[in-house]
């Protein structure tokens, strides 16, 4: 996510092993990230919830869930973030 020029929402202290919650980057709204994301690459992400909606999204990876996977989710976000007018670090 960091190669992606992004922050997290919690602390490092707080991270979890269940779901990574990313911040939107200024000007940019999850919302429409989310929904590219979903259809235009098949992968579901989730948006932020009250306060949070449209400020950051959530990354799952509970279960049955790889490296290559994670991977990929940060590949298709690379494709994703421009579209929304983000321009990704080299």
């Amino acid at each position: 996510v960091r190669s992606l020029g992004l922050s997290l929402f919690a602390e490092e202290s707080c991270a979890s092993d269940t779901v990574t919650a990313v911040r939107s980057p200024d000007g940019v709204d999850s919302k429409k990230l989310v929904g590219i994301v979903k259809d235009e690459h098949g992968i579901v992400l989730a948006g932020g919830q009250g306060a949070l909606m449209g400020k950051i999204f959530r990354i799952g990876h509970l279960g049955f869930v790889t490296e290559a996977d994670i991977d990929d989710v940060i590949a298709q976000l690379r494709l994703a973030l421009p579209k929304v007018g983000y321009k990704v670090p080299a």
